[in-house]
Order: C-alpha cells, then structure tokens, then sequence
C-alpha cells in the first residue's frame, strides 16, 4: 500500500465515520452536532485549498449559507438534509439578494446521499457538482496530487474525528497499545537532551555483544523524543498492569527472538510488526519508531528478549 492510498483510505474511515454519527444523532433529534460541523468543514475545505470563514461570525445577512470564500467567489449550506424542497430554498433564498449572484452555490450533505434530482433549480445550479456528499468530497481528496496536502487532511481527521472502538485484545496489549498511542502523539512529544550511558548495567552489552553498537545508538537517538512522553504515560499504569505486561512481554518476544536464531535486529522489527498490524486492524494511528522506542526501553527493563 502506498501512502496516498493509507491516507485516503484513513479519510474515508473519519469522514464515514462522522456521517454515520451525525445521522444518527440528527435521528434522535440530537442537532448540536450540526453546529460543529460548519467549523469542521470549513476547516476541511481550507485544507483542500479553499478560503472559506463561517457565515455566523461576518454577518446576519447569510441567511442561506453557513460558509462563504470570498476569494474563489463559493458559497456553501452545510446540512443533513437532502430533498428538492431544501436545496430549491436554499438556492432562491441565496440568490434572492443581488450582491450574491457572482457567487457559486453548494450544498454540503453531512448525512445523506446526493439524488438523482429531476427538479429544475435554476441559476445555473448542476447537482451533480454543486450537491457535494461524503462520496463525492472523497472523490474530490482523492484527485488531490500533493501527497503531502492529502496528508495534512488525514492528519487533521484523524485529530478532529475519533472513533469508539471495541477492546479486542487482552488488557495487558490495550495498555501497550495506549502507551503507543501517548508516543505516537506529536503534541505529547518533547526534545530532550541526548542521554549518556542508556545501558549502565551492561544488560544490552552483555546479552547481545555482537548488536549492542546499533541497539544502544537507537535508543539513544530515540530516547531525545521518547523518553518524557514513556515517562508519562506510565504514571497511569498500576503495578498490577505492569506485571501483566512483563510476563506478555516476555513471553511474546522471547518466542519471537528464537523464530529469529537469537538476531535481535531481526526480532526486534518482527516484534515492532506484530504491534504495527495490532494497531493498524483496530484502526489507530500510530509512529512505528515510537513502537522501536517502547520495545527498546523494555529490552533495557528486561522485559523483552530476557535471559
């Protein structure tokens, strides 16, 4: 897989998974969502190249839309409704003002499908393009050749939009996943100092001589970004976890290590894949080198590889 198509394949998981739950809710009479999604859209479309602001705080003469691109001269309603009525409405209502007739109008549907509309709206409105649904806006990421831009968009809903996930793994894995996770969060990290001897007590030099060059250069490298954020997030686990986790830990690696005649290197990126695919199915994002990191730090603590 490609980067462009793991990142348009995470966008199509957020947005999916926010139309879902705004439809639902709108269901349940439940509409403050709707309010946060002018935002998020408005959001989403400036990072898609756009320069929309919200209606709601340039004046009271928007009746009809919620966002507005004075640059690129678009106008967008941003809602959960998708019947002929609601978008003729929308459509005279915004044109009805004359300072509105070099704008392009477009209908954002936050929670239904696009139809195949037989109404004749008028003003030059093509449904096809001018009615936008999750669909279409991913079609529209999709034809994005920056791959750093389709990136900033993922990155963005996958900040903006988390999804509830059922536990699928025993507790000792979720709290090694949710250690990774802490790691794997930008705004959690911090740059350290590089650190002196990693290894104090010889346990990597004595245990892998032949490797301890490159293990200890990594983990010190690692450990500059690392380290604070580990200590952190393991104020939250209790002693009782922690032994749940050293006796997985161990256990886990050990065999791995063995399938790999005692190479650490080998076993250590093996290791770091089976946590890569344990992430990846259950739908979170993470940094591979905070899983090195993690592993590395617990090689030191002898809960991975041990004697």
């Amino acid at each position: 897989m490609d980067n462009k198509e793991k990142y348009v394949k995470l966008i199509t998981r957020r947005l999916t998974y926010l139309k879902t739950e705004v439809m639902i809710l709108n269901a349940l009479n439940l509409t403050d969502i709707n309010i946060f999604a002018e935002n998020f859209y408005r959001d989403l479309f400036n990072l898609i190249g756009y320069s929309f602001t919200n209606t709601n705080f340039e004046s009271n003469n928007y009746a009809f839309i919620d966002l507005i691109d004075h640059v690129d001269k678009i106008a967008i309603q941003v809602t959960s409704q998708n019947d002929n009525v609601k978008i003729k409405e929308a459509i005279d209502g915004f044109y009805s003002k004359p300072e509105n007739k070099d704008y392009k109008l477009k209908l954002m549907l936050i929670s239904k499908d696009a139809k195949d509309y037989r109404t004749k709206f008028g003003h030059d409105f093509k449904h096809k393009d001018d009615v936008l649904d999750i669909t279409r806006l991913l079609a529209l990421i999709n034809d994005i050749s920056d791959l750093d831009q389709v990136k900033k968009i993922a990155e963005f809903l996958d900040k903006h939009i988390v999804p509830e996930r059922n536990k699928t793994e025993s507790n000792e894995v979720e709290t090694i996943m949710a250690l990774i996770g802490y790691l794997s969060n930008e705004d959690n990290l911090a740059v350290s100092e590089r650190p002196g001897n990693v290894d104090p007590d010889f346990k990597i030099f004595n245990r892998f001589a032949d490797h301890s060059k490159f293990l200890i250069s990594l983990y010190s490298e690692l450990c500059m970004l690392y380290q604070q954020p580990l200590a952190e997030a393991r104020k939250e686990v209790d002693a009782v976890k922690a032994i749940k986790i050293s006796t997985y830990l161990k256990y886990e690696s050990d065999m791995v290590l063995t399938r790999e005649n005692n190479d650490p290197r080998a076993a250590l990126d093996q290791l770091a894949d089976i946590f890569n695919n344990k992430l990846s199915v259950n739908g979170l994002t993470f940094d591979k080198q905070a899983i090195r990191f993690y592993l590395l730090d617990e090689l030191i603590n002898c809960n991975v590889f041990p004697n």
